[in-house]
């Protein structure tokens, strides 16, 4: 499901705005959940979204000072700026917008940008690790991601000079990954696009940490990468 957030503090603009985003979706048989607010602080009170709509001219907090609010704390939504002020496109680019539309918005225009939106998040769902991080929400690739580890009842996710934590049990995340993820002990999931090599009791990894390797599981560990190695062609 894709969550969408529209924020505009002219009422009639907003209903209109949700109304259009709603037909272009159901069009499309696109899942989705649709939620309007009139003013920006309201939006920030809320978790995050995929995509967010945003005007430009509200009061007391305009779009791009919602907008950098958002990225200040970690949000990746995809930002969409609404206005009838065409000297705020340069801005609305320094806040990582996704695109920007003119009022009157032109419903063909919105449904090219909603529909690129929806294809663009649909194969992110699919290639990516999806957590939650208070009211942020990130989405890491998963050739990004190192290994995963359990530890006082969190999940830290272990990429390339960054450690993400958020809350979650392996045993639900596990069959979401694919094969290039294994299960190497309770505690532990490791990428095998990151595994250089291995012994009894430890994996070590391309970036030289090294993330144990449980007694019980080395037998089908050994099996698994093998077979890893097989289907990438790195053994004949």
């Amino acid at each position: 499901m894709i969550r969408i957030a529209v924020c505009e503090d002219e009422q009639i603009l907003l209903e209109q705005l949700a109304c259009d985003i709603k037909d272009i979706l159901d069009k499309h048989s696109i899942l989705y959940s649709l939620e309007t607010y009139t003013n920006g602080n309201a939006l920030l009170a809320r978790g995050a979204f995929d995509i967010l709509f945003l005007d430009i001219a509200m009061k007391p907090l305009n779009g791009l000072e919602l907008a950098e609010k958002l990225r200040a704390r970690g949000d990746e939504s995809r930002l969409v700026f609404i206005t009838a002020y065409q000297q705020y496109a340069i801005d609305a680019y320094d806040v990582q917008a996704y695109h920007y539309l003119l009022k009157p918005v032109d419903i063909s225009k919105l449904e090219a940008v909603l529909m690129r939106l929806c294809s663009l998040l649909k194969g992110e769902y699919e290639h990516a690790v999806t957590i939650r991080q208070g009211t942020a929400v990130r989405r890491v690739p998963y050739e990004q991601i190192l290994y995963l580890e359990v530890m006082n009842r969190k999940i830290y996710l272990h990429k390339d000079g960054e450690s993400l934590p958020f809350y979650g049990k392996l045993n639900e995340i596990e069959p979401t990954l694919p094969d290039a993820f294994f299960r190497c002990h309770r505690s532990y999931i490791v990428n095998l696009d990151h595994v250089r090599h291995y012994k009894k009791d430890e994996i070590w990894l391309d970036n030289e940490e090294v993330v144990p390797l449980s007694r019980r599981r080395y037998q089908a560990f050994g099996l698994a990468f093998m077979y890893y190695l097989k289907e990438r062609g790195d053994v004949f």
